[in-house]
């Protein structure tokens, strides 16, 4: 926790108590301060100011003014005579379980109307990764279309359904960072095909699309070589006269299935392809992974922070087309809106580089 000092200084000023010396914490005439539990506060009076007028020594009660007398002593120690040198009077705020610590007011012992509030607050959670269970998810969207009372089985059901049918429907919507992964499978000598069932162990399962590819050559493990290979489509490589030609694969074309497979050609020949060490050539594809099922009602979503609000806009958008219509077009409006920035923020954020177009005459 941290240490904060206040130096406080004594001046003729107007408060709500009427006008005559007051406390200056930091030069701010009288104002409320905000301790927060955990802290230590310091507040110097070593400034000759605090014995204008009398001696002013600033004290904590639970009362405005210490009126009537209520003084709070926890955690407070007095040091020195205000007006000299290391005088002042330090509050290690302590934290109330449930409750917390309580209001306070600060104000000196010898004279009335010279203080104000000291607030005091709870600390706060030191964590920054809010991650809401399925059954959180569900009730605020319940609560966005309106629906009151004590959801159903069969409504909660209803919302689990939604929430992964509105997760494959993000799969349409373009590139999701966090879902991105990068595969890397052994090539084999002549094999085109290349998917889960040929090869468990190294080609994954969850593929929803695959977004770049590359060809790599570990042989020399101090060098390793990548090189890019081009996508092509199912007209190229239906086109392509021999399928099995063996040589180093340039091209692969993806066939998007319920289990998708990836072609190359040309099939690895035994120059680019190993048996005894896999790991010498790869064909290394980075793919957008499919958003996990909604699961349990005690589970977290599979689903990043920066998604959230749109995730629970969203689910409220479908659960009103069918408990509250009247509200769709309205949460319909608030999900896209939602989903746009969510998408904008998941961009890449790579530079962008504008020339100026130029025109050459035709030389007449």
């Amino acid at each position: 926790m941290a240490t904060i000092t206040y130096t406080v200084t004594v001046a003729s000023g107007t408060t709500q108590y009427g006008t005559g010396n007051r406390f200056y914490i930091n030069g701010e005439l009288a104002p409320v301060l905000y301790l927060q539990e955990g802290n230590t506060y310091i507040f110097d009076q070593s400034d000759s100011s605090n014995t204008s007028g009398g001696t002013h020594i600033l004290a904590f009660s639970t009362n405005p003014n210490n009126s009537p007398t209520a003084s709070y002593t926890t955690g407070v120690t007095t040091t020195g005579t205000p007006g000299s040198s290391g005088a002042n009077t330090t509050i290690v705020v302590a934290p109330v379980k449930k409750t917390g610590a309580p209001v306070l007011f600060y104000y000196c012992t010898n004279h009335s109307g010279m203080g104000n509030s000291a607030q005091t607050i709870a600390p706060t959670s030191e964590e920054s990764e809010f991650n809401p269970q399925i059954d959180e998810i569900i009730e605020e969207a319940f609560e966005r279309t309106g629906v009151q009372g004590t959801r159903t089985g069969y409504q909660l059901r209803s919302a689990r359904r939604s929430l992964n049918i509105m997760f494959q429907e993000w799969g349409n919507r373009g590139v999701h960072l966090w879902k991105v992964k990068l595969a890397k499978i052994p090539l084999v000598e002549g094999q085109a095909e290349y998917n889960f069932a040929s090869d468990s162990t190294n080609f994954p399962q969850d593929i929803d699309s695959v977004l770049e590819a590359y060809y790599r050559n570990n042989s020399d493990a101090t060098a390793p070589a990548d090189i890019a290979l081009t996508k092509i489509d199912r007209s190229a490589y239906s086109a392509t006269p021999n399928k099995l030609a063996k040589g180093t694969p340039s091209q692969y074309y993806v066939e998007r299935k319920l289990n998708p497979s990836v072609f190359l050609y040309t099939t690895p020949s035994s120059s680019v392809s190993s048996t005894t060490t896999p790991s010498n050539f790869q064909f290394c594809f980075y793919y957008l992974a499919k958003i996990q099922d909604a699961g349990s009602y005690n589970y977290t979503s599979d689903v990043v922070n920066r998604f959230y609000p749109c995730m629970m806009s969203g689910l409220a958008y479908y659960l009103s087309q069918k408990y509250s219509p009247a509200m769709s077009q309205e949460l319909e409006r608030r999900y896209e809106s939602e989903l746009l920035r969510a998408l904008d923020a998941d961009n890449q954020g790579t530079s962008t580089f504008i020339s100026p177009q130029t025109f050459y005459g035709d030389g007449v």
